[in-house]
């Protein structure tokens, strides 16, 4: 007998010698179930305990690959002429190097996997048809730990799987809660049937801000900027894959009171559900019941409320038609409105016409970072926003007064450091002390490099200066946006939060962090 068989040592004892008996009547078992005449006759067998070490070769089966396989297995086995059944106990598991799949160009590469047997019954059917895959049975609990999982859309780290496995080898059910060493928890449900389908159902919930950080360290495309920080959100996901076929998807996520930084855009209030489906060559996609409570860059808009639907084909889910049967927003005592229709995200650059009702003059002067600034009044119109890869910009939107209109108070010396102090521009800066206008009617325009340039015609009058007369001012007044809404983030107009991230980012490029 060789010093080593199968990987252990032989130990010269008892226990030595009923391993070899255990091991011989094995063998024996294994070839008497080959041949058809051992069903002929009853017959029974029971062996309490045995441990065996194998090292399996590489297995390549379609889409998969499996590599350095070793498996140390206790059990007990009891036969007849009927059935085969093994119980694996404590310490009984399987190894493999690296497993892999690769379907439609996206691979999943597994790490030093290891999987736990040790409540797992083998049942092998003696007497019935088909392959003897088909006639080998599952049933138990199972541990797998994953030392490292690689796909396109999950960041490299170990997880780890606790749950049931049943069925035949070739019709296989895995049921169980998987973790990601982040602390990401999913229930997941695996459903594979050799040869025609995998099936799977995945669930997970994210609460608060310790969920939202799992979740950002878990997927791989989570912008870096993008933080939730309160609130729940719950995801469901069923996907289907078929030999030769492109991957089926449904999925929904519902979330329910939601808030959350988007880099410098604090969000809070989310509402609604998300349905997704990818389908032959197209996803779809419906928004429903969604609602903000408001999003504040530096002047929060909100509640906002939104409902529609989306399709794009498989190869462009981000060129698709956007289907919008509501859209709308409170901002400035007035309100923010996308009418219904379809906007082609496919086609650069694409137009998102935003209606603007009822905006009160006095709140936007209030959140406007100049001390002095007031006036009265409400403002309508159309600012048409472009949208392309280069960036956003306006090109001839329209803001009016709403008739009788209202008045302006600007002081002087703001008005002075904006337009300038020549002699025509100081009658403009006098005349708008205490302006009573009739009319305020401005062009908006505003580029990508986030200059917004109003064309801004007024009428009316000043009691107090040239006996009153009417008078029509046209003045052109430029705003770097970005400034602008920084100088609101930094006073703490949004939370705090944004206020750090700003002030980091200002510390990081040598600006001075003041208001």
């Amino acid at each position: 007998m060789p010093p080593e068989w199968s990987g252990f040592p032989v130990v010269r004892s008892l226990r030595a010698l009923s391993w070899v008996r255990w091991t011989s009547l094995a063998i024996l078992l294994a070839s008497s179930v080959l041949s058809q005449s051992a069903l002929a006759f009853s017959w029974s067998l029971a062996l309490q305990q045995g441990r065996i070490g194998l090292a399996l070769p590489d297995i390549q089966s379609g889409d998969w690959q499996v590599t350095g396989i070793r498996a140390d297995l206790v059990n007990a086995v009891e036969a007849d002429n009927r059935n085969i059944t093994v119980h694996f106990k404590t310490g009984s598991v399987l190894q493999a190097e690296s497993l892999v799949h690769n379907a439609n160009g996206e691979p999943t590469q597994l790490a030093q996997v290891q999987v736990e047997l040790s409540a797992v019954t083998l049942v092998i059917n003696l007497g019935g048809t088909g392959s003897l895959a088909d006639r080998s049975t599952v049933t138990g609990n199972v541990i797998i730990d994953v030392g490292e999982v690689r796909h396109p859309y999950l960041k490299p780290q170990s997880w780890r799987f606790e749950g049931k496995v049943a069925g035949a080898f070739t019709d296989l059910t895995i049921e169980g809660r998987a973790q990601s060493a982040s602390g990401l928890a999913a229930d997941v449900v695996i459903h594979n049937v050799l040869g025609n389908f995998l099936a799977a159902r995945v669930a997970t919930e994210v609460i608060g801000g310790a969920g939202g950080k799992a979740l950002a360290s878990t997927l791989a495309d989570w912008p870096e900027l993008l933080e939730l920080t309160a609130g729940r959100v719950k995801a469901e996901a069923s996907l289907r894959i078929e030999p030769d076929e492109p991957l089926v998807l449904d999925a929904s996520f519902n979330a329910d009171g939601v808030d959350g930084l988007m880099d410098r855009t604090a969000l809070t209030g989310l509402n609604g559900r998300l349905l997704v489906n990818l389908e032959d060559d197209t996803l779809t996609a419906h928004f429903r019941d969604l609602a903000v409570a408001q999003i504040n860059s530096g002047i929060g808009i909100g509640p906002i409320r939104f409902l529609a639907d989306y399709r794009a084909p498989r190869g462009n889910v981000f060129g698709g038609i956007l289907s919008v049967q509501q859209a709308n927003a409170d901002f400035l005592d007035g309100r923010l409105r996308v009418a219904p229709g379809a906007i082609d995200l496919g086609a650069e650059p694409w137009t998102l016409p935003v209606d603007v009702y009822e905006v009160s003059l006095e709140r936007l002067l209030q959140v406007y970072p100049a001390e002095g600034f007031s006036g009265t009044g409400e403002l309508t119109g159309l600012v048409p926003i472009q949208v392309s890869s280069a960036g956003i910009e306006v090109h001839q939107g329209t803001i009016s007064a709403i008739a009788p209109g209202g008045l302006l108070r600007l002081p002087a010396e703001r008005l002075q450091a904006m337009l300038g102090s020549s002699e025509a521009m100081a009658q403009v800066v006098d005349a708008l002390q205490n302006f009573h206008y009739s009319v305020l009617d401005s062009t908006i325009d505003y580029d990508d490099k986030g200059r917004l340039i109003l064309g801004l015609r007024l009428e009316g009058q000043n009691p107090e200066v040239r006996g009153g007369r009417p008078v029509v001012l046209n003045i052109n007044l430029e705003e770097d946006i970005p400034a602008l809404l920084t100088s609101l983030q930094l006073s703490g107009r949004v939370n705090e939060a944004v206020t750090e991230r700003v002030q980091e980012r200002l510390k990081q490029s040598g600006q001075e962090a003041e208001p």
